[in-house]
């Protein structure tokens, strides 16, 4: 009977502390959400070396100092623009020149459409003192051909004056571009540039941003 009693006594059911379950529920729970935490993160970490990188192109990289300017069409597309070039231009009915930025790697960037740009030799004596003072000291000036308007390329010449030939945007290029006439909300931004060798040289940014203003 002593060693029954003994032996029901050894198998007697103590109730758990509730605390002490609590404690490990809680221990629990908190190694799931680890666990959980770092399968995600394991997971975007792999997802994230999964995402193509944007590779640059070349070609539609943006105008930079250093830069030379070229013809964008023309016989001459692609070949650097001179002095020469430019006082022969001043003999045309247009008198300046569209062109592109090429970089010093010899690459034409010709695929991003801000950097389509209007050079001319101009008469520093009627330019305004900031116009000038961004201009060669031969007379080169240098524009976004970006109309404000809706983004078409300023290419005509009327009266002095250089003419959207979409909506009849005017701008006067002695006075950074100012407006004139026509529904353009803006000036076009001048681009610094500068003559080395004969050919002209990008020699600072945009003095505004580029692109119509839309």
């Amino acid at each position: 009977m002593a060693d029954h009693e003994a032996t029901a006594h050894h198998h007697e059911h103590h109730p758990e502390d509730p605390q002490a379950h609590a404690t490990r529920r809680a221990i629990l729970q908190a190694a799931i959400g680890v666990s959980a935490g770092a399968a995600v993160l394991s997971t975007l970490w792999v997802g994230a070396g999964l995402i193509p990188r944007e590779e640059k192109i070349p070609s539609k990289e943006p105008v930079a100092v250093g830069d030379t300017l070229v013809f964008a069409t023309g016989p001459k597309a692609d070949q650097e623009i001179t002095l020469d070039d430019l006082r022969a231009a001043q003999q045309e009915k247009i008198p300046f020149i569209i062109a592109f930025p090429k970089s010093p790697e010899n690459v034409v960037k010709k695929d991003l459409i801000t950097n389509t740009l209007m050079v001319i030799l101009a008469d520093p004596a009627k330019m305004s003192p900031e116009t000038r003072q961004y201009a060669s000291p031969e007379g080169v000036l240098a524009y976004s051909a970006v109309c404000k308007h809706l983004g078409c390329t300023v290419s005509q010449w009327q009266n002095d004056t250089w003419l959207c030939p979409c909506h009849g945007g005017r701008y006067d290029i002695y006075n950074q571009a100012k407006v004139v006439g026509g529904p353009v909300p803006a000036p076009v931004p001048q681009l610094p540039v500068k003559v080395e060798g004969g050919k002209v040289v990008v020699a600072g940014e945009f003095l505004g941003k580029p692109g119509a203003d839309v």
